[in-house]
């Protein structure tokens, strides 16, 4: 995947400066800062604005390539729709345009003269003096990618937005007093001595006889009841079983090796350093200390106050310095030399070049098992389809799944017990068998064949349902171990809670915890302060006895079950929350107060003028992209 430049750009300031354009782009979309061409679609109409199939398509685009490096190369179109990727951004498009939409009938309007008060009020675009600087500003935007007039529309258009939002933006202060109680709350801590009492150590449970056992099975009838089972018939068609009986000829390899050398080679890198000036005199100057043994960024500094960091482009293909100009100039360079100040539409430039990365290009010695297997695959997909249009022709000629799998060499499963967790009668999952499989089985009327069944990428799968085998009590002699652990446990846990409420009197007459636990050759434990969602403990305790706790007062005894056991514990310590003494953690909760409630009220304002403005989406056209 060609490299962007968010991942290419190094210094600092043009990671900032990125920021806020990512921000940009996407709530206001860069496809209106893209020259529209002809299209005959459109995409969805928001008032009198339309969004075309271009402007949609150069933002997915967009938002693929991102999507792309966090998942790789293979991540599909395909996969994008079923995430939502595609549907996010027609949302976000709308809602642009919807803002925009209502901003102009409101009159809102930002001119030339305030967008040129406000960027060169912005400090980013500052010299070390504090005061605006051209060449500043030029660096920046041109190691975005972009150009001035670009980059003005693209600050009109947040500035739009920020007037229409401003009441929710600005007054979006949480009231104090509810972040006050929520950070109490929050972060209010708790102490206490817990025993737990683990229901396996109790061994005083006299065995139970059968009698009692066959009761306790058939009273908990549920509990020792089969699911339902499927006996099917399953035939397989995967592209994997396909692979390796497919012959690549050498010569067709090497084809493909020809074809595609451009995913072999890796193109020549650069690490470049830049000066720009606006002035040709300046750039003459810092060319001809240079010349003298200058040092490359004590020359910029010293004659046009330039940062280092403004000064890195960071390492680079070809392709990607936009201006041919300068990506001429910079293969062209020795490494560790400068070159002659060069004239573009951004001003006057100085290069150097620190370190040079070969091309390489893999030899097809390298590369033939994967572009073997590649075919293969390409193949195996185009006989798997031959393969299950001639298995619904023989079925279509009256022959049973078994049959048509038998001519056409397909392997047969008969699988006896199939549960709608895909577990067989011993409750182990049954091997190799997919969800999709599962759910197939079970939707089969008994008797019958399901339909040919795309399988995801692995290929497809057609089954029989050959019987079908309704929940049923399991025999009490087939399962008589599991019942009588299920009645032993059940025993030592009632025997816990008998103890456990005993244990709970005698604290309440000021018998300490330690002394049950002594008497109980147990040790009882000292928490760590905890929150009420358990963080700070170091030990596993039920959701109930920490819920219990936080309702407690100091010297108070609680008891909950969980975990295979009982507890008993006893708050010792309230550590209540001061908010004035973590200002830092107080600002944020307020902050995240503040910031959902602005989400939500522009939530809202947009859903309101969705509905005055009105959208109308056209889902074919949407759902063509790919």
């Amino acid at each position: 995947m060609s490299d962007t430049i968010g991942k290419k750009l190094t210094n600092i300031f043009v990671k900032i400066l990125l920021g806020l354009l990512i921000v940009s782009f996407g709530i206001w979309g860069i496809g209106d800062y893209i020259s529209p061409g002809p299209t005959n679609l459109v995409v969805a109409t928001i008032g009198k604005q339309e969004i075309s199939t271009r402007e949609f398509t150069n933002e997915v685009n967009q938002r693929m390539q991102r999507m792309r490096s966090l998942f790789g190369e293979d991540f599909t179109m395909e996969q994008a729709k079923a995430m939502g990727v595609v549907d996010s951004v027609l949302d976000q498009m709308v809602q642009r345009r919807l803002f925009t939409e209502g901003a102009q009938n409101m009159g809102l309007l930002v001119d030339d003269v305030l967008i040129s008060k406000e960027i060169k009020s912005d400090p980013r675009f500052h010299s070390s003096a504090g005061h605006f600087d051209r060449n500043v500003f030029n660096q920046a935007i041109y190691n975005a990618g972009l150009n001035e007039s670009t980059y003005a529309a693209i600050f009109r258009g947040d500035l739009i937005r920020s007037q229409l939002l401003s009441g929710i933006e600005f007054g979006r202060v949480a009231p104090s007093a509810l972040a006050d109680a929520i950070y109490r709350y929050r972060n209010e801590k708790r102490t206490a001595e817990v025993l737990r009492l683990n229901h396996k150590s109790i061994r005083s449970i006299p065995s139970a006889d059968e009698s009692q056992l066959k009761k306790y099975h058939k009273d908990n009838a549920m509990r020792f009841t089969a699911p339902e089972y499927r006996e099917i018939t399953l035939v397989q068609m995967r592209k994997k079983d396909l692979v390796d009986e497919i012959d690549v000829p050498e010569k067709r390899i090497k084809e493909e090796y020809e074809n595609r050398i451009n995913e072999f080679k890796t193109q020549e890198k650069r690490t470049i350093q830049q000066i720009l000036t606006s002035d040709e005199k300046k750039a003459q100057l810092v060319y001809q200390k240079l010349l003298q043994g200058g040092n490359f960024f004590k020359v910029a500094k010293d004659e046009l106050n330039l940062e280092k960091s403004t000064m890195e482009l960071g390492t680079l293909s070809r392709s990607l310095l936009p201006l041919p100009e300068l990506a001429d100039a910079a293969f062209e360079l020795p490494p560790n030399t400068f070159s002659n100040p060069i004239k573009t539409a951004l001003g006057w430039h100085i290069l150097r070049v620190t370190k040079v990365q070969s091309a390489t290009v893999k030899t097809l010695a390298d590369v033939s098992d994967n572009i073997k297997k590649q075919i293969a695959e390409e193949l195996s997909v185009d006989a798997l389809y031959d393969l299950s249009n001639k298995f619904e022709d023989e079925l279509g000629g009256g022959a049973t799944i078994d049959e048509a799998a038998k001519r056409l060499n397909f392997e047969i499963r008969k699988i006896p017990f199939l549960s709608n967790r895909g577990q067989n009668v011993e409750e182990k999952p049954v091997e190799d068998i997919a969800q999709g499989v599962v759910k197939v089985a079970f939707e089969t009327p008994d008797g019958e064949d399901s339909s040919l069944t795309e399988d995801g990428d692995n290929g497809y799968f057609i089954l029989h349902v050959d019987k079908t085998i309704p929940p049923a009590l399991r025999p009490f002699d087939k399962i008589f171990a599991k019942v009588a652990m299920a009645w032993k446990e059940e025993q030592q846990a009632k025997s816990a809670s008998k103890n456990i409420k005993k244990l709970m009197k005698g604290l309440s007459i000021s018998v300490k915890i330690q002394d049950i636990a002594k008497e109980l050759n147990l040790n009882s434990k000292k928490t760590e302060p905890f929150l009420r969602n358990g963080q700070g403990l170091k030990q596993q305790l039920p959701g109930g006895l920490i819920g219990k706790l936080f309702k407690a007062k100091t010297g108070d005894a609680v008891s909950a079950e969980g975990n295979g056991a009982h507890f008993i514990a006893v708050l010792i310590d309230v550590k209540a929350a001061n908010p004035v003494a973590d200002k830092q953690g107080f600002d944020e909760l307020s902050n995240q107060i503040s910031g959902g409630l602005a989400e939500d009220l522009t939530i809202q304002l947009g859903n309101a003028m969705r509905r005055e403005i009105g959208v109308t989406i056209n889902r074919q056209a949407v759902d063509t992209i790919n």
